[in-house]
């Protein structure tokens, strides 16, 4: 069961004490882009998170200046009881400095897992090297709060390696003990990667929508599963819900929310019963009935 409700903050909503939430509910809010934040009654997780403005200084002025469509939903200083946060790459919109450093501002920070290829990244960031968490595909890491985060191959927009064999870009399932979820990071589809997502049997599927454009390609601005590619791998994973990402951030690189709705809905996939399109400043409860 899936539910929605609109918050006037996410910061207030983050910082409420997770006790009283059941045993089997997950609590996620959408932070823009490709990044979510995430609750149940033993730790808070975020991935992907873009919580700042960076981009558009660095590219100010030239052929993309990466303005930001919305403003940041919460401050990362706001981010301070952060368990973990989970990188997918290096791409500034998904391993942002700005927003990691934040979450470092009191001395204390969340666990770091990110590519074992950007491990160096984090470390010249100045993120301490005892909060970093290195991972290659295939491998595993289990926290003591019970929750086991698998690393699964990504190809943005190809698979992409180091000399000693370590993958450039990674998508994670995270297995909660009674959910498990998807976040592909960025990437297309290649041959094996449904049959590695497969493997956990992941309920929620977070998957970005905004394609390949070739003109941005040519750029070094590389793309994504297409609404119709991610409709197609989550119905083939076998996940019950999609929740479409990495749209409506740069107007440059980005789909309409009517398109998204339209193809999956052409699809089969029903709006608010096996897709949420996610909206800013609304925090979805996830509760498995089973439990």
């Amino acid at each position: 069961m899936l539910e929605k409700r609109m918050v006037d903050s996410l910061e207030t909503w983050f910082s409420e004490e997770t006790d009283k939430l059941p045993a089997n509910s997950l609590q996620f809010a959408w932070a823009g882009q490709a990044g979510f934040l995430f609750k149940t009654n033993r730790v808070r997780l975020g991935i992907d998170l873009y919580l700042s403005d960076s981009l558009a200084k660095k590219y100010q002025g030239g052929e993309f200046p990466h303005k930001r469509m919305v403003d940041v939903p919460i401050r990362p200083e706001a981010l301070t009881n952060l368990d973990v946060v989970l990188c997918s790459h290096g791409h500034t919109d998904h391993m942002d400095k700005d927003t990691l450093t934040a979450l470092f501002s009191k001395e204390k920070g969340p666990l770091v897992i990110a590519p074992r290829y950007e491990v160096s990244r984090l470390l010249d960031m100045g993120i301490p090297a005892q909060r970093i968490v290195g991972l290659s595909e295939g491998e595993s890491f289990k926290m003591q709060e019970g929750v086991t985060i698998h690393a699964i191959p990504a190809a943005h927009e190809e698979l992409t390696y180091d000399s000693w064999g370590q993958i450039k870009a990674l998508g994670f399932v995270v297995d909660m003990g009674f959910v498990s979820w998807y976040h592909s990071g960025d990437t297309v589809r290649f041959p094996s990667l449904c049959e590695s997502v497969k493997t956990w049997n992941p309920t929620l599927c977070f998957l970005p929508v905004n394609g390949k454009k070739p003109h941005l390609t040519e750029k070094g601005i590389i793309g994504n599963l297409s609404i119709t590619e991610a409709g197609e791998l989550a119905k083939d994973i076998g996940s019950s819900l999609l929740i479409p990402h990495h749209f409506g951030m740069f107007d440059f690189n980005t789909v309409g929310e009517d398109a998204i709705i339209r193809d999956l809905s052409a699809q089969g996939w029903k709006q608010d019963k096996t897709f949420m399109l996610p909206s800013l400043n609304t925090v979805y409860t996830f509760t498995d009935e089973r439990k």
